[in-house]
């Protein structure tokens, strides 16, 4: 009886922590969703199927959003930038604006020539989303509302403590 009520409590335990992650791989739509009060939303689509074995969208949703999950619950996802790591467009976690990436804060690789500073502001774009109401985006904006994507010597950063709290904010 105390073994069945240990794991049932282990059952449980882990049934909650995956209740609370806020990302995950909806491999039906194979995306990279991301929950918020208004529901859950497609945060990246994995449709490009040039990448070499074994790195199929399936996969790649799997291991960004692993990725993703990685660092929000160990509370390092404060900033997404733009970089290069190994010559490859990247998009990558940061402390605070104007910080480097993380060591091992990788979170997207694209393909060489990829633009990846707008693939950070398309990402983040409300009318990619379609869902909610929408509320701009800019880097020269005095509402703290506008500032969830902002440039700091020339890098393009992406403040996701603030992305979180407004997107709680407006039902």
């Amino acid at each position: 009886v105390t073994i069945l009520g240990i794991a049932s409590a282990i059952a449980l335990s882990a049934e909650s922590s995956q209740a609370q992650e806020r990302f995950s791989c909806n491999l039906n739509r194979v995306s990279t969703m991301v929950q918020t009060e208004r529901g859950s939303i497609p945060l990246l689509r994995w449709t490009d199927r040039s990448f070499p074995p074994p790195y199929t969208p399936q996969q790649r949703c799997q291991i960004v959003s692993e990725r993703f999950t990685k660092f929000d619950n160990s509370g390092t996802l404060k900033y997404i930038k733009a970089d290069t790591i190994n010559n490859l467009p990247v998009l990558c976690v940061a402390a605070y604006k104007g910080g480097s990436c993380l060591p091992d804060g990788l979170l997207v690789t694209f393909k060489p020539g990829t633009n990846a500073d707008a693939a950070l502001v398309k990402i983040l774009d409300r009318r990619v989303w379609a869902a909610g109401e929408a509320y701009q985006l800019c880097s020269d904006c005095n509402d703290r509302s506008e500032r969830v994507i902002s440039q700091f010597n020339g890098e393009t950063y992406v403040d996701m403590e603030l992305f979180f709290s407004l997107t709680s904010q407006a039902k």
